[in-house]
């Protein structure tokens, strides 16, 4: 039994609790939703723009006739006074819900500190839009961006000089924004957009050698139009079962500037998996949480599993395309498959081969061994975005209902996913809903409607036929990971079920997740099986084996969804050796600790 796990890390400082520290000036701050805005910027001012800390100034006094004000940030000309004659850009930061145009904190107010400034040629303003200012002779012109350091103006941009987003999560939650305010578009229709101008922004990356992803000052706006329309249809080609033919570009000229202005200055590719995965939660989940039991995983929970499973499975399958099927039958956003993508990954770069090697290496092997369904068309699409953003494998994730007859699926659907073929499933099913599957068509296939019963149910929960259908799709000897309510575990009226898995399955392994795992959203409390199915002579036998469990306590946020960092007796948060606050998480220990017990067990 694990309890009480502590992740362990190096630490190299402590910060008070409710407190950040400054990333320019390395000050102690209160955290507050507009501190932790203007932390994210000043990172991109360093790590994308590449102008140094020690020209950044924060909070700096701003001399306005009779009254002095103070600008959140400013860049101060290269190793000159940081005063305010030598202020060539001010950036005034501000929590997300205030809009440019609010009378008090909005664009006038940056306007009203750059004019002062006689040397200040530049303004950025951010807070629910990003917009950025130019000052010539008086006048402040809108301009898509200010100039890198070192560069006078904005050239084209060059792909190795694309650097990884630091904010990624505030930048698409900013172009939503923009969409929905300038467009006139639903959540869910402005999310579609987005998802076009994403797969034009990776496929620029990954397949042009010169950029045109990309916006200039002066620029028409349909030469800009011209190149984005030119790569969707590259991208409408090489995506057929994602786009139809006739899709287009449905956004008008300063939407779609202002979504290029946002993106084309780093890399979507080499941006990190966890950055990635909260932006993408972010702007899926307002729109579809919560609906008919879809719930999104948490990544810490896919990470486990996924390692805990993969881990009983020899390297050389895992790196082998075709040699090994990996199937999520209820996908969701795709959170099981990136993990095992992210797994194969690490098994590649452990064999220091060069990044296109990588890139190609990974590729063949989603393409060959990862698969995905789901029954909601949207969540596909979002999961094929997710898919080709880490290396690929979406041509593999389609739409359809797991729970139904194989023979109602798309003849291109049964080609792919057919039953008894899968070395290992990773699901969460659809629970917490109400609705019980009584359709006749549907029940009939399933032998849990007669089992361990004198009657046949007449109507069974998804999360229970999800048990089944995952074993079917299971070779025999395969694995699989599931996440599922703890009633099935433990309350007297389902006995039949826990009869079923034992019947069907060896029980490896048990993690009974903490009660925020999926909070605020349910308080469903839930468990974690790793499961082998049997050979079909086993099923007769009983037998005594040991089950490796544990009780992790934390799983790194709260019940109402906020992050839970690690903190010393008295209250001081821990940071690890990159200066991040350490996530407070024993999910990670599980996964060490179900290793150790397979190696003492000699299964590995």
């Amino acid at each position: 039994m694990v309890e009480n796990i502590l992740e362990k890390t190096s630490e190299i400082d402590l910060i008070p609790s409710g407190k950040l520290k400054c990333y320019i000036t390395g000050k102690i701050r209160k955290n507050t939703p507009e501190e932790r805005v203007r932390q994210d910027f000043s990172r991109s001012l360093v790590e994308i723009y590449g102008y140094h800390r020690s020209d950044l100034g924060v909070e700096v006094p701003i001399k306005m006739a009779r009254s002095k004000k103070r600008a959140d940030i400013v860049i101060f000309r290269e190793n000159e006074e940081h005063i305010q004659e030598n202020i060539t850009t001010i950036i005034e930061v501000k929590k997300e819900k205030i809009k440019p145009s609010d009378k008090k904190e909005g664009i006038e107010q940056l306007k009203s500190y750059m004019a002062p400034s006689l040397n200040c040629k530049y303004g950025i303003w951010v807070g629910n839009e990003k917009l950025v200012f130019k000052k010539d002779n008086g006048k402040f012109i809108n301009i898509p961006d200010i100039p890198k350091y070192g560069e006078s103006s904005i050239p084209i941009p060059i792909k190795k000089d694309l650097k990884p987003a630091v904010n990624l999560k505030q930048i698409f939650k900013r172009i939503h924004n923009y969409i929905y305010a300038n467009q006139g578009f639903q959540k869910d229709k402005a999310f579609e957009e987005l998802q076009k101008l994403i797969f034009i922004k990776v496929y620029d990356e990954q397949y042009n050698s010169s950029l045109k992803f990309y916006i200039l000052p002066e620029e028409r706006d349909i030469d800009l139009r011209n190149r984005v329309s030119e790569l969707f249809e590259k991208v409408k080609r090489q995506y057929k079962y994602i786009f139809d033919k006739n899709d287009i570009i449905n956004l008008n000229d300063a939407v779609l500037k202002y979504i290029v202005s946002e993106l084309y200055n780093f890399s979507l590719l080499d941006t990190d998996i966890d950055v990635k995965g909260e932006a993408y939660e972010q702007i899926v989940g307002s729109n579809l949480r919560g609906d008919r039991g879809e719930f999104f995983t948490h990544r810490t929970v896919c990470d486990m599993t996924t390692e805990m499973i993969l881990s009983l499975l020899p390297e050389d399958r895992l790196t082998s395309p075709g040699d090994l099927k990996i199937l999520d039958p209820a996908l969701g956003t795709g959170g099981f498959l990136i993990s095992a993508l992210q797994i194969i990954k690490k098994l590649f770069l452990g064999r220091k081969i060069s990044s296109n090697e990588l890139r190609n290496y990974v590729k063949d092997v989603s393409n060959e061994n990862l698969f995905g369904l789901d029954f909601n068309p949207f969540l596909v699409k979002v999961a094929q975005m997710n898919m080709v953003m880490h290396g690929d494998g979406s041509s593999n994730i389609l739409n359809a209902n797991s729970l139904e007859r194989p023979d109602n699926w798309s003849i291109y659907t049964r080609e792919k996913i057919k039953f008894g073929t899968f070395d290992v499933v990773i699901t969460n099913p659809p629970f917490g809903s109400k609705t019980k599957i009584d359709t006749p068509d549907i029940l009939d296939q399933y032998e849990m409607i007669n089992f361990d019963s004198k009657n046949s149910r007449k109507a069974i929960p998804p999360e229970q036929l999800f048990i089944e259908r995952c074993l079917n799709f299971l070779k025999e000897g395969g694995y699989l990971g599931i996440v599922l309510p703890d009633s099935i575990l433990s309350n007297p009226g389902l006995v039949w079920i826990r009869k079923f898995i034992l019947k069907k399955t060896h029980i490896i392994a048990s993690i009974d997740l903490p009660v925020e795992t999926f909070q605020p959203h349910t308080g469903t409390q839930t468990s974690v099986l790793i499961l082998q199915k049997k050979f079909k002579h086993e099923e007769k036998y009983d037998e005594a084996y040991d089950i490796f469990m544990a009780i992790p306590k934390k799983v790194g946020h709260d019940r109402r969804g906020n992050l839970l960092y690690k903190t010393t007796p008295d209250g001081q948060l821990l940071l690890d050796n990159t200066g991040n606050p350490i996530i407070d998480d024993d999910l990670p220990e599980v996964v060490n600790a179900f290793k150790h017990w397979l190696k003492e067990k000699g299964r590995i």
